[in-house]
């Protein structure tokens, strides 16, 4: 009896134990957050969906996020109001040599002055390279459907197939972009790489032509 009672009292130190251990290595886990997007579309999102990311500092995988708005995204990544993933409101876009600004829809003027009103309600990104990005996965907008016939120039995509890249294609943004699947998340300096690279018309024509 004494026997059992030592083998109960050391698997209940053991559970104790080990139940101390797991709490403590979540407790150290520790967060960094960045802005990404995925060209992954479902029922009642958007084609591009832009998101906060909460990654684990040990392993670097995605464990949170938290939706955000396109134009939210763009004056996270301009620095232009504080948020998680760029609490000291550096112009990500500017470092990285994206062209991108705002457009205020309604300015406001005080003694004849313009005051930039930093509520995205009332603003607009003007950045091409965001607005591009479903046409790294599509070659026609799929807004249209699939007998779509006269699409005009703006909604012609890049992506060697209808509804997604080639795998060559995905290979490469693989290499270069730090994802697997097209469906994943872009975000993290990488992400901003390829803002970069989307400017330029050659790079457009060389991603094309990958088939």
């Amino acid at each position: 009896m004494k026997k059992f009672n030592r083998i109960l009292l050391f698997t209940g130190v053991s559970i104790m134990i080990l139940g101390i251990s797991s709490f403590s290595s979540q407790k150290k886990t520790k967060l960094y957050f960045e802005l990404g997007f995925t060209i992954n579309p479902s029922a009642g999102s958007s084609v591009v969906n832009f998101m906060i990311l909460g990654l684990d500092s040990t392993n670097h995988n995605i464990v949170s996020k938290k939706p955000i708005t396109e134009a939210q995204f763009v004056m996270y990544g301009k620095g232009v109001l504080k948020n998680e993933a760029n609490p000291n409101r550096l112009d990500f876009f500017k470092e990285a040599r994206v062209d991108c600004g705002l457009i205020l829809d309604d300015p406001k003027s005080l003694g004849g002055v313009l005051i930039v009103d930093t509520l995205w309600e009332e603003m607009k990104p003007i950045c091409l390279p965001v607005w591009d990005i479903w046409k790294l996965r599509y070659s026609i907008h799929p807004k249209y459907g699939k007998g779509a016939s006269a699409v005009p120039a703006e909604d012609i995509g890049w992506s060697a197939n209808r509804w997604r890249p080639s795998p060559k294609q995905t290979e490469y943004l693989a290499k270069n972009y730090g994802i697997n699947h097209i469906a994943d998340f872009f975000h993290g300096p990488s992400m901003y790489e390829l803002f970069y690279d989307m400017q330029n018309p050659d790079w457009i024509r060389m991603y094309k032509e990958i088939n």
